[in-house]
């Protein structure tokens, strides 16, 4: 078998034929046409503008399954169908494509607005009963010459032949059961539970994939989509855009298992401080609020266990040491655990019948919450009122695996909370595994208990792709490795992937040494030191990136292949990526100083610099310990911040515009108050600006409410011209231009609209 991105990229496929003949009956309502053959109930529909349902039932009457992993419609979303007839095929119609069956048989097919067949007439879904079990087998038929890549179904894939094929990234494991193909479709599979998700399988031999299904109902939500793009916007309609995440969660975040005390955690805090390493948040392992573990309970917990409080051996003031840490620029992020310890707490969820089945929960006693019951969740928002009132910014949810839909669940309980308590502001949690649409809620997710090697380090930028296709746009992982050690090198070079992954977080086991940059003595502390200042410039552009991520679905880490789906040398390169759509990171993910990077079509710059590289070609590069290599595309603006110690220092000086030639260019820059929901409403501020490479001019225009005093009131304009970079400074108004053109001695230096820009030659 091959994978592209080795655990996300399926091949070839399971053949399961069937053919019934019996008696059938057909019949157009409001969602659809319905076919009766037997005892098998056929649903071809239309969701959404993109989205087409194969539903399947062998019950008595036809239904749409209930699923958490589903968006709600909005009132004005419905999809214009009409009954389409091909031959002896009846289906719908939509702008996006057919869905068809034959009534006779139960075969089926879809196609694309064009009539082209993305899954070629397939078998009808098949019903069979083991010890009293039903289980449901979905058979799609293949191209066999199209490519049989597949994308977005996770880090792991589970097939029939092998129980699990997972990543070596860690036990943040999530399989999703959705992906898309280059035969021009994505799917989404809905089962009859959730927590029972669909599995797909596939041999090599032969053209067919298999979606297995528990139960005797499914649903297929099927997606028009020629490229990666088209199928991650589709996918996000249907489950749901992931809101915007506060803007402190895009600076550096420490975490750790061990702070040990007070004043442990307040030298930590001056030593940052102190050295100018910037830093947005403490995150804290299970000491924050016990001494003592709850996975050493016993079955029925301990009378004296609280399960809410705050050790004071850390916190002996929290609502004062909080307040204090955020005004120096730390928020406070807590861990959670979705089970109780103490033991009249146990007794009552028990009593109220509140908490899992104990063979679902065998590692802790049974001792879990069941999150998906509302009563539950207005217990556990009690709880959490308390917490909430001391400005805690944000959860760090761990070891939810005790049903698939336990983190989805556990993260409404949190936004309702949230909601209570800390009105208008966003909501933010890190969690070690994801189900489809948790995304929606406000969540992040990270890849778990990794190791401290190098193999693990070159292996997390695919399982962070991967996520961002199976619509989980911020991922994480325990920068440096969970344990044991990581070498200083290492080290460094984990930070410097990590300042463009979507979320920036270290994290080490107990017995660990804390991945504070400090430790690891002074030339991984230059590397590291480096990389989170440069992590801070970036911020205007990872957070303009993701408003654009709300608004199109569009995840800000994503592979080359989105970007040029008809480059073979990308289908299955992960270890480098792109930010956005033009800013190529390809750090070093093994011991040395080497390593090959491949440039896709057109020209490259090396970032900060004038030099022009042309693409569809590999070649080495050295990298010194503190350097990233890292490309800008010829046609770019990329906004820059200052290196600021914390987000709330900005702006904290100029916004520096950096220009790269070769073709014209926009960028939108979206400013509002990092912290509420106000965007939602339209409060931002949006400047657009173009870059007309013939004229060598810089525009801009600005639009929207938004003017807080975090807002970039100046500009600092970097052209990157082969023959040395111009610079120039303007103030940002409602709109301006900047002209750069060659020096003469009748120039001026400023007009009311236009600044001449002075060249400054490359030492």
């Amino acid at each position: 078998m091959r994978f592209s991105f080795r655990n996300l990229v399926l091949l070839q496929l399971l053949v399961i034929g069937f053919s019934a003949q019996a008696q059938w009956s057909s019949e157009t309502n409001a969602h659809g046409i319905s076919i009766q053959i037997g005892s098998c109930r056929m649903m071809l529909g239309a969701e959404r503008s993109g989205v087409l349902r194969l539903g399947v039932s062998y019950s008595e009457k036809e239904q749409k399954l209930e699923s958490t992993f589903l968006a709600k419609s909005k009132a004005d979303e419905k999809a214009d169908w009409t009954v389409v007839r091909d031959g002896k095929l009846i289906g719908v119609k939509t702008a996006a494509g057919e869905l068809l069956a034959d009534p006779r048989n139960g075969s089926w097919t879809f196609r694309d607005a064009k009539h082209k067949v993305l899954i070629p007439l397939s078998a009808m879904p098949v019903l069979s009963e083991t010890n009293g079990k039903s289980s449901l087998k979905v058979a799609l038929e293949w191209n066999p010459k199209t490519p049989e890549y597949v994308y977005g179904c996770g880090n792991g894939v589970r097939s029939l032949w092998q129980t699990n094929i997972v990543s070596r990234v860690g036990n943040g494991i999530a399989v999703i059961p959705y992906f898309w193909t280059p035969q021009g479709y994505g799917i989404l599979a809905i089962g009859s539970d959730d927590n029972q998700p669909a599995t797909w399988s596939g041999v090599s031999n032969q053209q067919t994939s298999t979606w297995n299904f528990v139960g005797s109902a499914a649903d297929l939500y099927l997606m028009p989509a020629p490229d990666l793009e088209t199928a991650v916007k589709s996918y996000a309609e249907t489950t749901g855009h992931a809101p915007v995440p506060p803007r402190w969660t895009f600076g550096y975040l420490q975490s750790r298992w061990g702070w040990t005390n007070r004043e442990y955690i307040e030298e930590t805090l001056q030593e940052f401080r102190t050295r100018k390493i910037p830093v947005d948040a403490f995150i804290y392992d299970y000491e924050w609020y016990t001494s003592k573990p709850d996975n050493k309970l016993v079955r029925d917990g301990e009378d004296a266990y609280r399960d809410f409080d705050w050790n004071t051996n850390l916190f002996p003031e929290p609502a004062s040491q909080i307040s204090n840490y955020r005004n120096h620029g730390i928020r406070f992020v807590g861990i959670r655990k979705p089970r109780i310890g103490n033991a009249t707490s146990l007794s009552l969820l028990r009593g109220k019948g509140w908490s899992l089945n104990e063979a679902m929960t065998q590692t802790y006693s049974g001792r879990d919450m069941d999150f998906a019951n509302p009563d539950l969740r207005n217990w556990y928002v009690d709880r959490l009122k308390p917490l909430y009132r001391q400005d805690i910014a944000g959860w760090w949810n761990d070891e939810g695996e005790s049903s698939y839909t336990t983190y989805f669940y556990w993260n409404l309980a949190e936004s309702q909370a949230n909601a209570l308590c800390r009105t208008n502001q966003r909501l933010w949690t890190i969690n070690r595994a994801f189900s489809p649409g948790m995304q929606r809620l406000g969540a992040a997710a990270w890849t778990g208990d990794i190791r401290s090697k190098w193999s693990v380090l070159n292996d997390t930028p695919t399982s962070l792709l991967n996520w961002s296709l199976a619509g989980m746009p911020y991922g994480a992982c325990d920068i440096g490795g969970f344990k044991p050690n990581p070498t200083p090198e290492m080290l460094a070079r984990w930070m410097e992937a990590g300042a463009f992954f979507p979320v920036m977080r270290a994290h080490s086991a107990l017995r660990s040494i804390p991945r504070f940059p400090w430790l690891y003595g002074p030339e991984a502390l230059n590397a590291i030191h480096k990389a989170i200042n440069l992590r801070y410039q970036m911020i205007p552009y990872f957070y303009s990136w993701a408003h654009q991520t709300y608004e199109t679905g569009l995840p800000l880490m994503r592979p080359l292949c989105m970007e040029y789906p008809d480059d073979p040398t990308v289908l299955n390169l992960s270890s480098e990526w792109l930010v956005g759509d033009s800013l190529l990171v390809a750090p070093v993910l093994q011991p040395g100083d080497e390593r090959s990077v491949y440039l896709p079509a057109g020209k490259w710059y090396v970032f900060n610099k004038n030099s022009v590289f042309e693409g569809k070609r590999s070649f080495s590069v050295a990298a010194g310990l503190n350097e990233i290599p890292l490309y800008v595309r010829a046609g770019t603006v990329l906004p820059l911040g200052p290196v600021v110690q914390h987000t709330g220092e900005l702006p904290g000086g100029p916004l520096e515009v950096q220009i790269y030639p070769g073709a014209d260019a926009s960028f939108t820059l979206v400013e509002d108050d990092g912290e509420t929901t106000d965007y939602q409403k339209g409060i931002v501020r949006r400047t657009i600006f173009n870059w007309n490479d013939a004229k060598k001019e810089l525009t801009w225009d600005v639009k929207g409410p938004y003017a807080g005093k975090d807002i970039f009131t100046n500009l600092q304009a970097v052209l990157f011209d082969r023959n040395g970079i111009l610079r120039a400074d303007r103030v940002i108004d409602r709109g301006g231009s900047l002209s750069f053109e060659p020096e003469s001695s009748s120039q001026t230096a400023t007009t009311s609209n236009q600044l001449m820009a002075q060249r400054e030659k490359l030492p």
